[in-house]
């Protein structure tokens, strides 16, 4: 008869297996609810000019080399014993997390958080790296839909109201999260959620495992972090927008390989509109909202209907179906490294 251990237990239901079991879940209610769609986009890639194809399956893959060029940049010296491989591996698993439990890029930072810390990172440089990450994120975001919303504002009169609201609740919704962000990283903040959350055994142990009580120490906000990290921190807010470049990029590929012709402020205003609904924690993945946004607004910005449906689904198959399995799989192969060390 088997019996299982204590340790064995408590390993079967460790945070980072929970969260696994999740995402698996998640995947299959996606499996289960969208499969018939993949079969329309082996339809579509078949018939897109393989030049195209090949520039935007490349620029997304340049998504997440640049997020890895992101960890690598904030943790400098530290990156000695986390090679660039790796760091592709979690920014490849991040994004997949994000975009699967939509909160604006929060959920994936705990990812991150945990797998510095396992790869011997101190808990505070690790929280450090997130915060800058973030900030550099939300800055780059605010920038980009500020500056094409003007440019759409001078083009456009009257403007869609539709637009000008999805614009205005963006904007609001990354200050909300920048705000988040800066309260978080004030050392008391974390004394006072630490002091709470040691009421509960199971939760004091696992905040003792990961080192949470070292961000206390550092007694430091956003703003000394930024000092601190000044130079890093612009660069992260340059390769963000490269990252947002890249994404951009891609939806160009896709239209220019079915012979669809659309302004680049266009397809970048567009993209960030869609991206507003896809931070939006709507649906497991922003599923149905995000592709009936992203339709929605570049119909409205002056690509043909099918066109937009065309940029949608291939798009999402880039950037969402496809990165599932690999993400999965990596998710699985940087728990079992970080097990061995």
């Amino acid at each position: 008869m088997f019996i299982m251990t204590k340790n064995a237990k408590n390993s079967f239901f460790s945070p980072s297996k929970i969260v696994f079991y999740m995402l698996s879940l998640v995947i299959f209610y996606f499996a289960v609810h969208y499969m018939a769609k993949l079969k329309d986009i082996k339809t579509l890639l078949l018939e897109m000019n393989p030049v195209w194809l090949f520039l935007a399956v490349a620029a997304q893959i340049f998504t997440y080399v640049f997020n890895a060029f992101i960890l690598k940049v904030l943790l400098d010296k530290d990156t000695k014993e986390m090679p660039l491989r790796v760091l592709v591996k979690i920014s490849v698993v991040v994004l997949f997390v994000n975009q699967a439990l939509p909160t604006g890029g929060i959920s994936g930072n705990g990812y991150v958080f945990n797998q510095l810390v396992k790869r011997q990172i101190d808990a505070l440089r690790a929280f450090s790296v997130l915060v800058l990450e973030s900030v550099g994120y939300y800055i780059a975001f605010l920038g980009s839909i500020l500056f094409f919303f003007c440019w759409y504002a001078i083009e456009h009169t009257p403007m869609n109201r539709i637009i000008v609201y999805t614009s205005i609740v963006g904007f609001a919704f990354y200050c909300f999260l920048l705000l988040i962000m800066a309260v978080l990283s004030n050392w008391r903040t974390w004394r006072t959620i630490l002091r709470r959350l040691n009421r509960y055994p199971k939760i004091k142990r696992y905040i003792k495992k990961i080192n949470l009580p070292g961000l206390t120490k550092g007694k430091q906000g956003i703003w000394k972090m930024f000092l601190n990290n000044k130079k890093g921190t612009f660069m992260v807010i340059a390769i963000q927008c490269c990252i947002i470049f890249f994404d951009a990029l891609t939806v160009y590929a896709i239209l220019k390989g079915f012979h669809v012709a659309l302004p680049a402020h266009v397809i970048i205003f567009g993209l960030l509109l869609s991206l507003v609904i896809g931070a939006l924690p709507i649906s497991p993945g922003s599923l149905i909202a995000y592709e009936s946004a992203m339709t929605y607004y570049f119909t409205v910005l002056g690509a043909p209907v099918h066109a937009a449906l065309i940029v949608t689904l291939i798009f999402r198959f880039l950037t969402f179906w496809l990165p599932i399995p690999v993400g999965l799989f990596l998710y699985r192969n940087l728990q079992h490294d970080s097990n061995i060390q």
